[in-house]
């Protein structure tokens, strides 16, 4: 069977999201076009077939946005986070939560072991920095939240060791997340939890804020880094754009 390459996919997924996303704010899409032009990015495998989902849009508009994009979106951290690589948060046999609001001691090392961890991210000192994490999942599940403007201009890498389980990691609009791990026998997936135009409209009939759904979310510019091993399980993103 031919291999596809997936050689710059993560980078160009996020461009076409953007140029989505634009299109659909000034008008150029309707909701209806835009759900199923964000599902078929969000499950494309090659960049031929993201090309597909923009070659209706005249060439100039496309080649406009994507330069604008390409050049707001490079992420160059300011420094390296001062991390206690040594420090380790150990889940056997339970549930623990983590989080991760001061970087400077808070666990570097992940393990879960036949139970459930979750993780959230919420240390302002992480913008514009670059952090890396040891994420072993044996028999369990691990979760990882990192949807929170803590992360604008940081690269956050995850180095994973995953023997039959799940990884679930959240993150927000503007995240390009770069999948170097190696898979045996496991999946993995991202797709997008998107209700954009569906709150607009609720929202804007809605006669009370008590009975409004989430509002949209703010995006954040992140570059997200999975390296390691998967065995057996799934590694799962999930890109929210709503709160």
């Amino acid at each position: 069977m031919k291999h596809v390459s997936q050689f710059g996919l993560p980078k160009k997924r996020k461009q076409t999201l953007d140029i989505l996303e634009k299109a659909f704010t000034e008008g150029n899409l309707d909701p209806h076009d835009y759900e199923n032009r964000l599902d078929i990015v969000m499950q494309a495998d090659s960049i031929d077939k993201l090309d597909l989902v923009l070659s209706d849009f005249p060439e100039h508009y496309v080649k406009e946005l994507g330069s604008n994009i390409k050049s707001s979106s490079v992420i160059a951290p300011e420094s390296i986070a001062p991390q206690d690589h040594d420090k380790l948060s150990l889940n056997i046999l339970g549930g623990k939560s983590l989080v991760i609001d001061n970087v400077n001691t808070s666990s570097s090392r992940i393990f879960t072991i036949i139970g459930e961890q979750n993780i959230k991210f919420n240390d302002p000192n992480l913008k514009n920095t670059k952090s890396d994490y040891e994420v072993v999942t044996i028999v369990g599940e691990t979760n990882v939240d990192l949807r929170n403007q803590c992360l604008e201009g940081a690269v956050v890498k995850l180095r994973m060791t995953k023997i039959v389980g799940e990884v679930n990691i959240k993150v927000l609009p503007g995240t390009v997340v770069e999948d170097r791990t190696k898979k045996i026998l496991s999946e993995y997936s991202h797709v997008l939890k998107s209700k954009t135009w569906k709150n607009k409209i609720y929202n804007a009939f809605s006669s009370s804020k008590e009975d409004a759904v989430p509002t949209v979310t703010d995006k954040v510019n992140c570059h997200l880094i999975l390296e390691g091993i998967s065995v057996l399980g799934s590694v799962n993103i999930t890109v929210y754009d709503v709160q």
